[in-house]
């Protein structure tokens, strides 16, 4: 008789995988959350703009609505009537009013929806990360994004209600979105580095992140000049199928004792008291303040991700109003500024100081570069600014990864994924509740200053660098007492 202990141990001795093995899931799933964020902002103002019965056939048709609004606003502000279409209405406000508002209005509806899965799903699965593994949480995703682009290319296809659209983003949200690919792959990053490389290694991780966006925001603003939404839509839902394919047969395990399991066998280890296991990683005491010095990185973890999905939720948006008035190529040339500026940035301080020093006063530097890009938004009337500010956002993506590093270095080896169960909530089901929140703020201060949501998201990152301050005097204090007992010995 076989016992049945030794049929189940891997017959290959277990070794850590390259780290960099995590990234082509990554990137994919980047790419993929990027080509939806463009399609699905610029697909909404197409519908919408076909609600009212105004030209849409054409990129430049609604750039020239948008600037014919623009000049509207600055001179006067007519009754507009639009009787004419099959849903008649009679409001003062312009034509490109109306269609902002009934977009930040869905963006709403759409937020909302998607909230409560996807915090579910984030807590279930975030909590069982270091006991199921890396790979199903890298994978899981995929099979969302694949439902949701079914379901977007049907209302493409057949322009049906915007129920489905809230559909299909429920099960985003069901499926943890790229948000909780994210978080499992820094989780796989850092069980496959030491500490001496953890910080470059990360930081080249996010820049990865950055640059994933820049061809997908390029090509596809290109395509979208026109709108050809169900072939673009069809094709990111090859790009998430291959993404699952890849996952499910070539992606490696990093958590050694799952390696030997296949995926499916991974998902029946989870349990539910792994939930309440998870959070109490933050109530464990710690030698030399590292429950305090936790604490605190992760609130400031936290306030950086809330930054990033306030940003991100109304950029589009922003950016196809008045006195603007992108386009969907002008809007992805604005982002790939960004995307060059941290590639440019990443190289020097990858080779000259990831390595010698996570020191506080660099992830401060960047969160305050990321809150002049807010308000140069927030106060910009000409396109410049908007170039001007991007690029100098860009040093908040080479600088503020370092603190997610110094996170790793204060928890044991199988508490990785356990401590960002929160940041996984805020960047999967938060992101939902964060967008919610700005679109309503936008959508009220459309009419005296719509650049108001930006200053709101500026001052998170105010607390955040106060936060650092304040960690920085602590960690100081029990450096310089050290030394003193040091040399009174």
């Amino acid at each position: 008789m076989v016992d049945e202990s030794d049929v189940k141990k891997p017959l290959l001795p277990r070794t850590l995988p390259r780290w960099w093995r995590v990234l082509p899931p990554l990137v994919l799933i980047m790419i993929i959350a990027t080509i939806d964020s463009l399609i699905l902002n610029d697909f909404i103002e197409y519908r919408y703009t076909n609600y009212y019965e105004l030209n849409s056939s054409s990129t430049q048709n609604k750039h020239e609505l948008c600037i014919n609004a623009s000049r509207i606003s600055h001179n006067s502000t007519p009754s507009i009537s639009t009787t004419t279409s099959k849903y008649p209405i009679s409001t003062t406000k312009s034509s490109n009013e109306i269609i902002q508002e009934s977009a930040a209005r869905l963006n709403v509806f759409l937020s909302l929806a998607a909230t409560v899965p996807a915090i579910l799903t984030s807590i279930f699965l975030g909590a069982n990360c270091d006991r199921i593994g890396r790979k199903p949480l890298i994978a899981f995703p995929f099979i969302g994004k694949s439902m949701r682009y079914f379901i977007l290319t049907a209302v493409a296809y057949y322009n049906l209600p915007d129920i489905w659209i809230i559909l299909s983003t429920v099960f985003d949200g069901l499926f943890g979105t790229a948000g909780l690919s994210i978080i499992s792959s820094f989780a796989y990053v850092t069980d496959c580095t030491n500490e001496k490389l953890r910080t470059s290694s990360i930081i080249i991780t996010e820049v990865c992140i950055g640059c994933s966006r820049f061809l997908p925001l390029i090509t596809m603003g290109i395509y979208l000049q026109h709108p050809r939404y169900v072939q673009s839509i069809m094709f990111t839902l090859l790009l998430s199928l291959s993404g699952l394919v890849f996952c499910i047969f070539l992606q490696p395990e990093s958590n050694l004792n799952v390696q030997h399991l296949n995926i499916f066998q991974q998902l029946k280890k989870s349990e539910f008291r792994a939930i309440t296991k998870g959070f109490q990683v933050f109530f464990v005491k710690r030698q030399e303040h590292k429950q305090r010095s936790l604490l605190i990185l992760v609130t400031i973890h936290l306030l950086l991700i809330f930054m990033i999905c306030g940003h991100i939720s109304m950029y589009y948006l922003y950016l196809y109003g008045v006195p603007f008035c992108f386009d969907s190529f002008s809007v992805s040339v604005n982002s790939s500024v960004q995307t060059a500026a941290t590639i440019l940035l990443t190289i020097p301080f990858a080779l000259f100081i990831a390595k010698r020093t996570d020191h506080l006063v660099l992830p401060g530097l960047g969160c305050l570069a990321f809150m002049t890009q807010l308000v140069l938004f927030g106060v910009a009337r000409q396109n410049w600014i908007l170039y001007l500010a991007v690029g100098i956002g860009g040093m908040f993506y080479v600088l503020t990864p370092i603190i997610r590093s110094r996170i790793t270095k204060l928890v044991e080896s199988d508490e990785y994924a356990a401590v960002f169960i929160l940041a996984t909530i805020v960047e999967t089901g938060g992101y939902y509740a964060i967008s919610a929140l700005t679109n309503e703020i936008y959508q009220v201060s459309l009419t005296f200053d719509q650049g108001l949501v930006f200053f709101c998201i500026a001052l998170i990152g105010a607390i955040a660098i106060i936060l650092m301050s304040i960690l920085h005097v602590l960690e100081y204090r029990p450096s310089e007492m050290k030394k003193a007992s040091s040399l009174n010995e």
